[in-house]
């Protein structure tokens, strides 16, 4: 495992600290026993300090989990309060910092330092671009206009980071970088007069197998008004010229295109019409359904157009063919905007679209550009209007509607699910993914800026600073404290009519602001009263009133009193209106002193039961004139004594008493898995997984019976199995369960949207993103149980017989082959050392055989650099720096195999349908695997696929092992394919020790023996039966002579033989 290396500065100070130099270290801390994978190194704080005490933090075996709880004494502790903190205080202040500090992602400078005080007039936008996978990475560029002095008429127009490169578009071409570590680009130059380039940010980290691309690509694709000049030999500078139709790598699964349609043939311009003198667009955006690119397209439509693209997988930048472009646009219609959604297989555009194509209703409609929000299928196309899919593509519905601007920037934040929309009039719109509602957020005046989303999902206004004219200025916006200055009121006056007790409709005879969206907003009355808006409508009927609102109520709205309106005292009839009008006439009794005064001109008419009356003149003392918000439900003729009818002030006659403003949270969800609001779920084949979210109504008035809080918006239907169920609570909660099964053997990528359909902007929690991946975790691998529990310690100590259930390996060790324990045959060494000999290197055939892996070309042990990770891998890619392995006695028989599978979510025991393949990677053969679990469903499958694996098959529950050989096994056992999208696999070693003599040293001793036996046993044989006395014999050989005395002679001796005999 590559190590990993993060430095993050973290202080502590109180109060009484201040004046010190020395600062204490805020300890962080592992839920392990042993601290192991980070160090930590404070010294001394002092302001001349060049390096800052830090604490390096390092990725080892585990996951590091650091918890840090930042609060202010001072302040409440909560979300909010924290991450201010997070990004107020430094090392000095209140509340410790935390401070990373990464590699950068760029390795090198933009050129020479420049005096930005003298570019600061002729600044005239601000571009930004973040890193896909790292969002406080960024790249901030400012496009002048054409009089700075010596920049030899080159300007910037944008600039794009991507995963790897860095791209500039310039009024003199396009400049990719070939990686983001070097200062080296290559050029598309051309003449162009205008161009765009489109692309839509996502991190390709995590590749998939189905994705077929490398994990760091992405698109580009640029249009330009003039197409290069192709040399003779097809090439223009480094780009090639090639026909899309064989050769145009378009990684995504479906193309969506919309455009301005015009009636005219692109591929001719002969046939174009006068009066087609504005330039029109093609957009296209590639929807991230089975790959992990989008991409962005923007064609013009001109008299020589020209397509650019590039990948990050090929650094050519390449031009297309116009007469060979497979995006069939012509012949359309002339005043209308469609969108269609087209598939590509094997890099190839489908002519036929996957949805019918969406015309836009509202010929109005203007579009600039196309947004996905990241991680889900959500479609946002935007210019004068913004229109919002749900669907990828196949349906719209009108977000919002503009009047004399267009929104020309976007920014989106996947924390808060926020999206932003800018337009060239300094607006800027706020909603957030799959919600039909928006706020206007603030108007920026006119002058150059841009908005973004920061890493903790904070808003910023960047813009140039004219005071310092040195630094460009970042403003964070409380976006909560904008939502809420906002007012978003009618500018008409109200009538107001009860439906219910809690609810009640305002009626309005002006239109609503094209500006605002009053749903769920608060309507508050300055006297008093509050109502949440439900529902907003534009309608014809009833006469006058063109567009209404309804509400419910918070707060009860007050009557006005007869000091203000003296006529409520009085006796009120209603009258049918004269031929030809549609006001009816309000009539007091005459005998009543009580009447109608000027001021009431506006006032809204109660009367329970019936009709409301908003009344427009005052045509006498004891007459009036009124539109009814319900004709067919008005009390013609009929008295009503005082007490019996009411009046309220919503007009503008005596000024506006109200406001209209977005509402605070009143829902709070409650999800038990505490799931981030964009997380990603890997389903293997045949996995389930559960959902639950619950939303609860807080603060408000009345209890709603029955109202559905959320919808469940699922991307693509038909890549996995998804059932909901929903339910309310005796707390009026309501929940939804979804239970999504992986049944299909198609891997791909989808995404389920959770939206609180009744929520306020304010709340944190508006929308539910899992994007759900049909295909192999990149966590999920299966592990071999050991059968004693040893620490890494264990395995790591460099010293003899530290553990007794471990055997030290030789330097330089092969495993013994077939043909015996000094030939070994196999290619892999353990424990090398290419400075030492090799092992048992004494045949023709161990000597050509055996190759190093982590040593290769090294000339000793620590140039190899093994890390601890290798060390402790079972694997065979690592079996250089492998020195240790299980040690177990002679004979093993039966020893019980035993597999987990670790994903995400936890570990289970390794069992059906995860069959599995067992080898020994060192092709030895006195083995043998054995199973419990023999059933005929098992043995069919293994009869089938034994002819296509070339592997015996087995059933994980109940697998035994036998071992007749010794020394070095090395197994390897991996899932068939069929049962997971994963290669599931893992590997185990186990030395056999104390093992008998190999073949044929056991035998020629045992044959040895018994012919030594046997011929001991006939010897005796002989010997007993001719009465041989050996043993006597022996003892005489044996026996050690007598010494003679040197006087003694012959003669004397032949004495006493002769008396000898004789006796």
């Amino acid at each position: 495992m590559e190590e990993v290396e993060d430095i993050t500065q973290v202080f502590e100070q109180s109060d009484s600290e201040k004046s010190e130099d020395k600062v204490k270290p805020f300890h962080l801390s592992e839920s392990s026993e042993t601290n192991k994978t980070f160090a930590c190194y404070s010294p001394e704080f002092s302001d001349d300090l060049v390096v800052l005490p830090v604490i390096k933090l390092f990725l080892g075996l585990e996951f590091l989990n650091v918890s840090c709880h930042l609060f202010d004494k001072e302040e409440t502790d909560n979300k909010k309060n924290r991450r201010k903190n997070l990004v107020q205080y430094t090392s000095a202040g209140l509340a410790p910092s935390i401070e990373i500090f990464n590699k950068p992602i760029l390795q090198w400078d933009f050129g020479d330092e420049q005096n930005f005080s003298a570019l600061v007039p002729h600044i005239i936008d601000i571009t930004i671009t973040k890193s896909p996978c790292a969002g406080d990475v960024g790249v901030i560029g400012l496009i002048l206009d054409d009089t700075v002095p010596d920049c030899a008429d080159l300007a910037l127009l944008n600039v794009i980071l991507t995963n790897t490169h860095l791209v500039f578009l310039t009024t003199l071409g396009l400049f990719i970088s070939e990686d983001l570590s070097h200062e080296s680009f290559r050029s598309l130059k051309s003449d162009y007069i205008r161009a765009k380039i489109w692309y839509n940010v996502q991190c390709l980290a995590n590749q998939e197998n189905y994705e077929g691309v490398s994990p760091t690509s992405a698109e580009i694709f640029l249009s330009a008004d003039s197409p290069l000049d192709p040399s003779p030999d097809g090439q223009v500078g480094d780009a090639t010229l090639i026909s899309p139709n064989k050769d145009l790598c378009l990684y995504a699964e479906q193309i969506v295109k919309m455009t301005d349609a015009v009636e005219i043939d692109i591929t001719t311009t002969e046939q174009r019409p006068q009066a087609v003198s504005q330039q029109h667009s093609v957009f296209l955006a590639g929807l991230n359904l089975e790959v992990c690119c989008i991409t962005i397209l923007s064609i013009s439509f001109t008299d020589n157009p020209a397509y650019y693209f590039k990948t990050d997988q090929d650094p050519r930048v390449r031009l297309m063919s116009v007469h060979s472009c497979p995006l069939d646009i012509s012949h359309v219609l002339w005043g209308k905007t469609f969108v269609s959604v087209n598939m590509l297989t094997n890099h190839k555009l489908h002519e036929k679209t996957k949805f019918p194509e969406f015309w836009f209703p509202d010929a109005d409609f203007k579009a600039f550009g196309m947004l996905f929000h990241p991680n889900s299928h959500f479609l946002y196309a935007y210019g004068n209007q913004v229109w919002l899919s749900e669907d990828g593509g196949n349906t719209f519905q009108r977000l919002i509607k503009l009047e004399n601007e267009t929104v020309v920037k976007t920014d989106t934040c996947v924390y808060t699910q926020a999206i932003i929309f800018s337009t060239d009039n300094g607006s800027v719109f706020y909603t957030k993914a799959g919600i039909y509602r928006y706020a206007k957020l603030l108007s920026v005046p006119p002058r150059v800026f841009n908005m973004n989303f920061d890493h903790l999902g904070g808003l910023n206004l960047i813009t140039v600073d004219q005071r310092t004219r040195g630094i460009l200025a970042v403003d964070d916006m409380d976006t909560d404290a904008l939502l809420k200055a906002d007012d978003l009121a009618f500018d008409g006056p109200l009538s107001l009519q009860y439906t219910t007790e809690e609810q009640i409709v305002f009626f309005s005879h002006d239109p609503l602001s094209p500006h605002s969206d009053h749903s769920h907003a608060r309507f508050n009355n300055r006297n008093g009263g509050a109502g949440v808006i439900s529902k907003v409508s534009q309608h014809n009927y009833p006469p006058n009133f063109i567009s209404s609102v309804m509400a419910y109520v918070l707060e009860r709205f007050p009557v006005e009193t007869s000091a203000s309106s003296p006529c409520i005292l009085n006796t009120l009839t209603i009258q049918q209106p004269d031929p030809g009008t549609t006001a009816f006439k309000l009539q007091l009794s005459a005998s009543n002193t009580h009447i109608f005064k000027a001021s009431d001109v506006e006032k809204s008419i109660i009367i329970p039961g019936f009709s409301s009356f908003l009344i427009v003149n005052v045509i006498g003392n004891l007459a009036a004139l009124a539109d009814a918000t319900m004709p067919q439900l008005a009390p013609l003729n009929s008295p009503f004594q005082p007490g019996q009818w009411f009046m309220y002030d919503f007009g503008t006659t005596n000024g506006k008493r109200w406001k209209v403003v977005t509402d605070k949270c009143r829902y709070v969800m409650d999800q038990p898995e505490d799931l981030p609001v964009h997380t990603i779920k890997y389903f293997d084949l045949g996995s389930t997984r559960s959902f639950s979210f619950s939303v609860t109504p807080v603060n408000v008035a009345y209890r709603i019976f029955h109202m559905y809080l959320m919808e469940v918006k699922l991307g693509k239907p038909h890549l996995l199995d998804v059932n909901t169920a929903a339910y309310w609570d005796d707390n009026d909660s309501y929940t939804v369960k979804i239970r999504v099964n992986s049944k299909y053997f198609k891997q791909g990528k989808t995404s389920i949207a959770v939206v609180l359909t009744q929520a306020s902007l304010i709340c944190p929690v508006t929308t539910f993103i899992l994007t759900l991946k049909n295909s192999c975790s990149y966590r999920k691998a299966i592990h071999y149980v050991l059968p004693v529990q040893l620490s890494a310690t264990d395995w790591l100590l460099q010293m003899a017989n530290a553990s007794k259930y471990l055997k030290n390996l030789p330097v330089n060790y092969r495993p013994p082959s077939k043909l015996g324990i000094a030939v070994p045959l196999t290619e892999n060494f353990y424990n090398a050392d290419p400075e030492k000999p090799r092992m048992r290197d004494y045949f023709q055939g161990s000597k050509s055989s055996g190759t190093y892996k982590q040593c290769a070309n090294k000339t000793s042990r620590l140039d190899c650099e093994c890390t601890d990770n290798m060390r402790l891998s079972f694997s065979v890619a690592f079996s250089d720096c492998k020195e240790k392995a299980i040690r177990m006695k002679y004979p093993i028989i039966k020893l019980p195999l035993s597999f987990t599978v670790e994903n995400e979510d936890g570990s289970v025991n390794l069992s059906s349908p995860y069959f599995v393949t067992i080898t020994e990677v060192n092709n030895r053969t006195n083995w043998e695997i054995s199973g419990t679990n023999k059933t005929s469903s098992l043995l069919k499958m293994r009869n089938y696929l034994e002819r296509r694996l070339k592997k015996t098959l087995y059933n994980p529950d109940g697998l035994t092992l036998s071992i007749h050989g010794s020394e070095l096994f090395h197994f390897r056992v991996a899932t068939i394919p069929g049962t997971s999208f994963c290669s599931l696999f893992d590997e185990f070693q186990i030395y056999v020790d104390d093992a008998p003599l190999a073949f044929p040293g056991d035998y020629l001793i045992t044959s040895f023996t018994a012919v030594a036996v046997g011929f001991i046993i006939f010897v005796a044989f002989i010997m007993q039966a001719y009465e041989i006395q050996i043993w006597s014999i022996l003892k005489q050989k044996l026996k050690k002579p007598r010494r003679v005395s040197p006087k003694f002679s012959l003669r004397t001796a032949s004495t006493i033989s002769a008396d000898s005999s004789e006796s």
